[in-house]
């Protein structure tokens, strides 16, 4: 009995994350060999991924020593710590923080933080390039640190070991991070050697120059194509229609397609709906201030939704201008697009880096992120002074990118402005913000960018960005309730879901979407009184995801009381609010990402967020559990027909008003129109001549006057 559980005590278990013929016989097995020669002989081996050769040729090797092969099963829903907070969520918000921070201490980044440029957000860019420079999603710091906490949680379901689990890495940047973090959690990292070539990148690193020719070459034909066409008014003929060449006003620039006007350029992300204000739109603040369609220059780079002969007629009826950022973001003969001929970047502000003081893939890594950022820089400068833009404006936060175009923006004499889309509650370093204006919907979210160490000029409350809708689709959602109520709903509810993952390991995969969906949809079939109102997240990919569950949504859908709205390339058209104002009672499906649970409780109607995945530690949970928050489908479903039954039962219940203020502290329906307004005043700024540090001081000095002075904060 004793040797059996010393035997346990001292087993140590192997975990490697991707099992290839290659690292298996340089790095991995030579290891395991050893200890086993060492007399470490009770050893167990998990591998996450492997190809067939190098899975077969393990376990050959591992069956003369008797050593079984077995792979570390897990699921991202599944895998809590020891408070049962979600991994991927701590992660994601704290995990991943405490990594960079290792990294941000290295001597490279404290000389970047003493030679930048003034006034440069270049330190930002870096720091969140760090999250973003693997050229697979497997080689990421974020993969890396989540899985560290993976095989920490899951070695404590396998054995009760007084050793040392051993993680088996693919190499990569920030190895000494990497391990110094995992060694905080009690885990030995080993980075395995290997030899995998991304051809892509490898030809074009050797080729790029000879690849950007061809590519100059091509361009430039297309330009003098469409400048011919557009300079004779070319009529292009198809079998669905006629396009006529729309012209545009030309200046000096080659490029150019607008006058001497100053613009706001805004990124368009799929969402015009110009004559639908009541669905998702890019240009939401347009039609809820005094800004006019000549003010907008709409700039376009979605490859999955092209700007086409239909939305440019929509665009141009409102006298704005459009412009496509490469061939491919545009199928319509008349929309023009910007080309930028490349210029060689001037870096000469980091010769500090000597070739011989650092890493040499920590070296190489920070000179590409730097050409990548002056590169870039240099393209958005050209762009703004060809088109005379003199503010920008975006909602994507979420990599490095808007972190260029600001400073382009600034060097140019622009402003940078950047509006909150989503519900935050956790200060995060993935979520930083380098920009001169930011819309936020309140300011607790001012608080949360402090905290995330983001840089912000001026940080501007105007309440819940979409909240102007609410009263627009009223009409439209009383049309969908009274549709299921003819067949014989007389209680309905609202769900909203958040799109989920086919691999389940490193995504909210399609088993919790189903198992969600599942218990809704028998709900409708078993209970002639009750409606359901589906409003998915990624309506086109909806019925792919359930599987066999997409015959049970028919069966829904022809009893009279289900109704799912569709609409949407990427994303849905329709908000979150359409569903809840024609429903008694909505529900979102995941309290981590609580945007839509927010849009419905603003909009007046009783709101539920499930959690299931496990995220206790969000302060929606002060909302109350069992009253707004429930961890189940069951303990929902009961409470939910209790109130139903009687209201007084359950107080409190979808109950959102201690909470709400500070939230959205104007809940007026007005945020668009603040928002427009605001930027209005900055145009206005710059076609009177004034300077930009003036604009956005005398802007903001304005809005605290009407609004208060608490709605302005500078950060940074």
């Amino acid at each position: 009995m004793g040797m059996r559980g010393e035997e346990k005590n001292n087993q140590r278990s192997y975990y490697i994350q991707n099992l290839t013929v290659a690292p298996w016989l340089v790095s991995i097995a030579p290891y395991l060999m050893r200890n086993f020669f060492k007399g470490n002989r009770n050893i167990k081996v998990y591998f996450i991924d492997a190809s067939i050769c190098g899975l077969w040729l393990a376990r050959f090797m591992l069956l003369f020593f008797g050593l079984k092969l077995n792979e570390l099963k897990f699921r991202l829903v599944d895998v809590h710590d020891d408070d049962g907070v979600l991994l991927h969520l701590r992660v994601d918000y704290f995990d991943s923080t405490v990594v960079q921070k290792y990294i941000l201490e290295r001597p490279i980044f404290s000389e970047l933080f003493l030679n930048k440029p003034a006034k440069s957000r270049i330190a930002m860019f870096l720091a969140k390039r760090i999250f973003a420079s693997a050229s697979k999603p497997e080689s990421t710091l974020d993969r890396a640190v989540y899985l560290i906490q993976v095989v920490k949680q899951k070695s404590k379901e396998y054995v009760a070991e007084c050793l040392q689990p051993v993680l088996f890495l693919d190499r990569r940047l920030w190895m000494n991070e990497i391990k110094r973090y995992a060694c905080k959690h009690n885990i030995s990292v080993i980075g395995a050697k290997s030899f995998n070539i991304n051809f892509k990148y490898f030809l074009l690193g050797f080729l790029g120059p000879k690849i950007n020719i061809l590519k100059n070459i091509y361009f430039w034909f297309l330009r003098i194509k469409r400048s011919f066409c557009s300079k004779y008014g070319w009529i292009v003929k198809n079998k669905k229609s006629i396009s006529i060449v729309i012209r545009h006003k030309k200046n000096n620039a080659d490029n150019s397609i607008i006058g001497s006007q100053v613009k706001l350029g805004v990124n368009y992300y799929g969402h015009l709906n110009l004559n639908n204000p009541e669905l998702y739109s890019d240009l939401f603040f347009l039609q809820q201030s005094d800004l006019s369609g000549k003010d907008i220059l709409i700039v376009s780079n979605m490859l999955f939704d092209p700007i086409d002969d239909k939305k440019l007629m929509e665009i141009a009826k409102h006298d704005m201008n459009v412009v496509a950022l490469s061939a491919k973001a545009t199928n319509s003969f008349s929309v023009p697009f910007f080309y930028h001929w490349p210029s060689r970047s001037s870096n000469s502000s980091f010769k500090f880096i000597s070739k011989n003081a650092y890493n040499g893939d920590e070296r190489r890594w920070f000179l590409r992120q730097m050409r990548d950022y002056y590169k870039d820089c240099n393209y958005w400068q050209d762009f703004f002074a060809k088109h005379n833009v003199k503010a920008f404006m975006t909602w994507y936060k979420y990599d490095a990118s808007h972190c260029v175009v600001a400073d382009a923006m600034r060097n140019v004499g622009g402003i940078m402005a950047v509006y909150q889309r989503a519900f935050e509650e956790f200060p995060s370093c993935k979520t930083t913000i380098a920009s001169d204006v930011v819309f936020g919907f309140s300011p607790a979210n001012a608080e949360i960018e402090r905290l995330s160490g983001s840089q912000i000029s001026y940080h501007i409350s105007t309440g819940y960005y979409a909240d102007y809708r609410l009263p627009l689709l009223k009409a439209h959602a009383q049309r969908v309730r009274t549709s299921l109520q003819q067949r014989g709903a007389k209680q309905i509810i609202a769900y909203f879901d958040e799109n989920s993952g086919a691999d389940s390991r490193w995504h909210n995969g399609h088993e919790s979407t189903i198992a969600n969906y599942d218990f809704l949809l028998k709900k409708v079939l078993s209970q002639k009184w009750f409606g359901l109102i589906l409003k998915p997240k990624v309506p086109s990919t909806l019925r792919l995801r359930l599987g066999l569950t997409a015959d049970l949504l028919k069966e829904a859908e022809a009893t009279g009381r289900c109704f799912v709205f569709e609409a949407g390339a990427l994303h849905s058209a329709y908000p979150p609010a359409i569903a809840a104002l024609a429903s008694d009672i909505a529900i979102h499906g995941h309290l981590y990402a609580a945007t839509a649970g927010l849009e419905s409780a603003l909009a007046g109607v009783p709101t539920l967020l499930l959690d299931r995945e496990g995220w206790s530690i969000s302060k929606l949970y002060h909302l109350g559990l069992g009253r707004v928050v429930f961890t189940d489908w069951q303990s929902l479903w009961k409470t939910y027909i209790e109130y139903w039954q009687d209201s007084r039962k359950v107080p409190g219940f979808g109950d959102w008003s201690s909470m709400i203020n500070d939230l959205d502290p104007f809940r007026d329906g007005r945020a668009a129109e603040r928002i427009g307004t605001y930027l209005k005043w900055l145009l206005d700024g710059f076609k009177q001549g004034l300077k930009r540090e003036d604009i956005m001081a005398s802007a903001a000095e304005r809005y605290a006057r009407i609004w208060g002075s608490d709605k302005i904060a500078t950060l940074g």
